[in-house]
């Protein structure tokens, strides 16, 4: 005799019960311990670029500077931002003219103003000697990028 076939339907989960195995403790902490790492390599690398230590100036870096040391607007003992075209330019001696890019290495921030005669970063605090662009003070591990400018009478 064939009569109607019982049928089966699916049961509800219940809360002791998972569609799908729980990731292990071990298995967490990994996939943290390697997102955290990936966080850490991606927010170094924006951190540290190095832009160099000497390189071509642009033309109106170049411009720019001239006219600043032709005026009589660079300070003697300090320097001059160069908001306009990204550049620093120093006279830490009576005619002695050092040039550098604006753009602090450490996290992209900008040299904005001089302290103690010394080019500086407010974004984290980073000082730079005004002769060389080197690292003085602060958190950035690299120097400003200097350019190579020519100011003809000019030393340094």
């Amino acid at each position: 005799m064939t009569g109607p076939q019982p049928t089966s339907v699916p049961t509800p989960l219940t809360s002791d019960q998972d569609a799908a195995p729980a990731p292990s403790r071990r298995t967490v902490l990994r996939m943290v311990g390697l997102g955290g790492a990936l966080a850490t390599v991606t927010f170094m690398a924006g951190c540290g670029s190095n832009e160099g230590s000497s390189s071509e100036v642009p033309a109106k870096v170049q411009e720019a500077v001239q006219q600043a040391v032709a005026s009589g607007s660079v300070p003697v003992g300090s320097g001059l931002v160069l908001e306009d075209v990204g550049a620093v330019v120093t006279q830490p001696t009576q005619g002695e003219y050092h040039v550098f890019s604006s753009t602090c290495p450490h996290a992209n921030g900008k040299v904005t103003t001089f302290e103690q005669g010394r080019p500086a970063c407010l974004l984290h605090g980073s000082m730079f000697d005004p002769k060389t662009g080197d690292v003085v003070a602060g958190p950035s591990q690299q120097g400003l990028r200097k350019y190579d400018v020519s100011l003809p009478g000019a030393t340094g």
